[in-house]
């Protein structure tokens, strides 16, 4: 079974984000050798600001008690409580491929990791065996034959809806048990577009028959005439669901298909 997660997102500023509503992680800096360590090594640190919900990121410059004096990115030092303090990730980490690469874990050096890569157009990120996609709400030249090919060769390897369909193909092929791909996400976010680029390499891969490859995606088109309407976030909004299966025979060939 592979996983997929699409989401919205608008680009913020740098440095610094929105508030939700998850509960953030316990703050590991709550020993005096941790907070001498991050100001000895000027560390960075995520701040939850009180006033407008938002992570900014800073250094410790020195400590009170349970008051700790950060300065910002901008400049401006603030005075914030222990408990209110996060440790940031290194630099070198930042946009990196699997956020289970990542040192520290907690909500604001996730979500600077996904900003890292949606602010470089890489709207797909890895979450140990899940996939996360972001609508970038524009075109990204990262589809076609060409990448097709990149992926079913191996010549590319990083985070992408292709290499999701390439390694349930694949697992097919080995084990000859079913696979499926499982897309979730909220209205608007790319399920449906992210599903046509899924179906798209597997009809790709597993297709000697134009014509058969031709109705596998075109079949979209007839479900999304009826099935689709305008939402006040979504103008083009899929109102149903939809259970995809692709049959394939003992040589890998695409041999029929249906749509629930």
């Amino acid at each position: 079974k592979q996983n997929v997660t699409c989401s919205s997102s608008s680009s913020g500023g740098g440095g610094s984000f929105g508030r939700s509503e998850s509960h953030y992680a316990t703050s590991p800096l709550s020993g005096d050798s941790s907070i001498g360590y991050f100001i000895k090594n000027k560390l960075g640190v995520w701040c939850k600001l009180r006033n407008n919900y938002r992570w900014e990121l800073g250094k410790i410059e020195s400590a009170v008690g349970e008051e700790m004096f950060v300065r910002l990115l901008d400049g401006n030092m603030i005075t914030v409580s222990r408990g209110e303090l996060l440790p940031a990730n290194a630099d070198v980490l930042d946009g990196v491929d699997d956020l289970v690469e990542l040192s520290y874990l907690n909500e604001p050096s996730v979500v600077h990791s996904l900003q890292c890569r949606y602010d470089r157009d890489i709207i797909y990120s890895k979450a140990g065996p899940v996939l996360l996609a972001f609508n970038p709400f524009k075109d990204v030249n990262i589809y076609g034959d060409d990448f097709v090919a990149a992926y079913k060769e191996k010549i590319l390897d990083n985070p992408h809806v292709y290499a999701v369909a390439d390694a349930a193909y694949s697992d097919m092929m080995k084990d000859g048990g079913n696979q499926s791909i499982i897309i979730s996400g909220e209205s608007g976010s790319g399920k449906t577009e992210t599903a046509k680029f899924a179906m798209q390499y597997l009809a790709l891969v597993g297709s000697q028959n134009c014509d058969m490859k031709s109705k596998l995606i075109q079949a979209n088109c007839i479900l999304e005439a009826f099935g689709n309407a305008k939402t006040f976030g979504n103008w083009n909004s899929s109102r149903f669901g939809k259970l995809i299966d692709i049959h394939y025979n003992a040589a890998g060939t695409i041999s029929g298909a249906c749509i629930q």
